[in-house]
C-alpha cells in the first residue's frame, strides 16, 4: 500500500496523535490535498491508498481479499507499522466503514492505537438510499455497466464527479486530472466491483461490531447536500456511540473536505484538539 507522509510543521511536546486519512471507494490520497497543510501544523499526517486503488498495488484475478474485514485488517497492520502509540483516524465514505471496523479490530488488541474517529459521510448499515444502487451493481448487467463506465469516464471528463459535489462549478481541472488516475484505469472498476460484491455481508458484520467501538470519541460529519450517503443515516449511526456528535456543512455534497475545505478543517481540528 502506497501512502503519503507529511511531518508536523511545528511539533509540540508532548506530541499529538498522528492523523491517518482513509479515502472513499474511487478516491485515493489525492482526495486530501486541501487538508494536509492544516492537519500537519502540529501533527504527523498520513494518507493511504487502499490496496487495489490509487497508486497502490492492484492485485487482480482473485489474488487479494477486498472485503471490509480484510481492508480493515490491512489498515490496522499499517497503523501498527507506523509506530505511533496513538492515532486519530479520519475516514470518508467506504473509508469510513473501513475505519470503523478497523477500530473494532484494534479494540481487541491489548494496547489499542486508535484514539478518535472522524467519520465523513461514512458508508454504514443504515444508508437505505444506496441499497438498491449497490444491489444493482451486484447483478451481471450492473457489473457490465460499471466496467463500461471506465471508457465513458475518459470522454466525460469531470461529469463522473458531478453528483459528488453540491456545486459542480467547484470541480477544477486539477480535480479532474487527479481523479483520472482512477477513472481512466479499468482496474479501478474491477476493484469497486470486488468491494460491492461482499457489501451486504460486510455491512451486517459492521453493524454487529459497532457496540465494540461505542466508547471511541467520534465526530460524524456530512455535507448537507450529500446524495450518495444520506445524512439521515448519520442520526441512526450516532446512537451507537456514547461520546459522539454529528455536524452537517451547508452547501457541501459528498466530499466536504474538497468543496468546503476551510470549514471542514476547522471543524475536524476543533474536535481532535478538544
Amino acid at each position: 500500500m502506497r501512502y503519503i507522509f507529511v511531518p508536523a510543521a511545528k511539533p509540540v511536546s508532548p506530541s499529538l496523535p498522528a492523523v491517518v486519512l482513509v479515502h472513499g471507494l474511487m478516491g485515493y490520497s489525492f482526495s486530501w490535498r486541501h487538508n494536509f497543510a492544516a492537519f500537519s501544523q502540529h501533527r504527523d499526517v498520513y494518507a493511504i491508498d487502499l490496496l487495489g486503488i490509487g497508486h497502490s498495488d492492484r492485485p487482480t484475478d482473485g489474488t487479494a481479499d477486498f472485503s471490509l474485514p480484510a481492508a480493515a485488517a490491512r489498515l490496522v497492520e499499517f497503523l501498527q507499522y507506523l509506530g505511533h502509540s496513538q492515532v486519530d483516524l479520519v475516514g470518508t465514505s467506504h473509508g469510513g466503514a473501513v475505519a470503523m471496523l478497523a477500530a473494532s479490530q484494534d479494540r481487541a488488541n491489548e494496547d489499542p492505537i486508535i484514539r478518535r474517529l472522524v467519520l465523513v459521510a461514512p458508508a454504514n448499515p443504515f444508508m437505505t438510499n444506496a441499497r438498491l444502487r449497490l444491489a444493482f451493481f451486484r447483478t451481471r448487467f450492473g457489473r457490465f455497466l460499471l466496467r463500461s463506465w471506465g471508457a465513458r469516464a475518459i470522454a466525460m471528463r469531470g461529469k463522473p464527479l458531478g453528483r459528488m459535489y453540491a456545486d459542480g462549478t467547484r470541480i477544477t481541472p486539477e480535480t479532474i486530472a487527479g481523479y483520472a488516475v482512477n477513472l481512466r484505469d479499468p482496474r479501478s472498476y474491477e476493484y469497486a466491483l470486488e468491494v460491492v460484491r461482499t457489501w451486504r455481508s460486510d455491512m451486517a458484520k459492521l453493524e454487529l461490531a459497532l457496540h465494540t467501538i461505542a466508547d471511541v470519541p467520534a465526530l460524524l460529519l456530512w455535507g448537507r447536500e450529500d446524495t450518495v450517503v444520506s445524512p439521515d443515516s448519520g442520526r441512526l449511526l450516532l446512537e451507537f456511540f456514547r461520546d459522539a456528535h454529528c455536524v452537517t456543512i451547508p452547501g457541501a455534497g459528498h466530499l466536504p473536505y474538497e468543496e468546503t475545505p476551510e470549514e471542514f478543517n476547522t471543524i475536524v481540528l476543533n474536535f481532535l484538539n478538544s
